[in-house]
């Protein structure tokens, strides 16, 4: 995928929240549903992160410079710190507000506008969150993959919504309206921590997956018997680029040549396993 790319994929995805939030805002105040006003804060929030990954993405790409020799790429994890941030404060916020109001009750609303924008919000999330979620796997970003996030949970608080508002056109009942808020807010809160858990382990530089620490080691055993094995091997990744260091055993009557030669195909394996942009620093051993 190129520079622009992503980038333009975090445009398209405040246009849409943008439109969402408008009409959700409007038909929140209109009817009085909180359950749509929580929803309308959802999407500004997902808004809010969109507008922050446009800004971010184009961080996470720059080149490394004078100082930042190891590139941007934790700009990346930043931004989903920063929107997990926002995401679970919003929550809660919201939470309370609306378990304020089931305590104090509500006005009687009016229930239809909110469902038909709650279900052709769900419609509009759903394909936006794949679209970015497929965006997501192909560059590896967590900004991305945190605002698929956003649009995806839409689903469960778009659907709360409309549930809530059907069910308040059914029974005549106000209850079930800041009943479903309550209920979007702490889901929303739930997957704000989400967010945070995955960018703060990559912020404090979390190692590989098992899996791919196991590939790294497939990799070494490739190269043959002139290799006893390895130690040290250190793992992390910012951003899109992966960083592997590690101490290779070598035979002590191998030629100097044939070392580096030995070294080289590991460093050209392991970029073909993790990526052309992979950062790998062997230093090589007698054993």
């Amino acid at each position: 995928m190129s520079v622009g790319e992503s980038r333009r994929a975090a445009i398209i995805a405040v246009a849409v929240a943008t439109i969402l939030t408008l009409a959700k805002i409007i038909v929140g105040l209109v009817t009085g549903s909180l359950a749509v006003l929580a929803a309308a804060v959802d999407n500004f929030l997902d808004l809010t992160c969109s507008g922050i990954n446009v800004f971010f993405l184009g961080l996470a790409e720059k080149p490394p410079d004078e100082e930042h020799r190891f590139g941007h790429g934790k700009a990346d994890a930043l931004s989903g710190v920063i929107q997990a941030t926002l995401i679970g404060g919003g929550g809660l916020v919201m939470a309370g507000l609306s378990v304020w109001k089931l305590i104090a009750g509500t006005p009687s609303l009016w229930a239809m506008p909110g469902i038909v924008v709650s279900l052709a919000s769900l419609v509009v999330s759903t394909g936006l969150g794949l679209y970015l979620r497929h965006k997501a796997k192909v560059t590896g970003s967590i900004a991305l993959r945190a605002d698929a996030f956003h649009y995806l949970t839409d689903i469960a608080t778009n659907a709360a919504a409309a549930i809530a508002l059907v069910l308040v056109s059914l029974t005549g009942s106000d209850f079930w309206d800041p009943l479903g808020s309550v209920l979007i807010s702490l889901y929303i809160v739930y997957e704000a921590f989400q967010i945070l858990r995955v960018s703060a382990n990559e912020l404090l530089d979390q190692g590989l997956p098992n899996e791919l620490e196991d590939a790294i080691i497939d990799a070494i055993a490739s190269l043959g018997h002139e290799v006893r094995g390895f130690t040290h091997l250190r793992t992390r990744k910012a951003g899109r680029t992966v960083f592997i260091e590690l101490h290779l055993s070598i035979d002590p009557v191998v030629s100097f040549q044939r070392s580096h030669e030995l070294t080289e195909a590991l460093i050209n394996e392991l970029r073909r396993r993790f990526g052309p942009n992979t950062q790998v620093m062997i230093d090589t051993d007698p054993a």
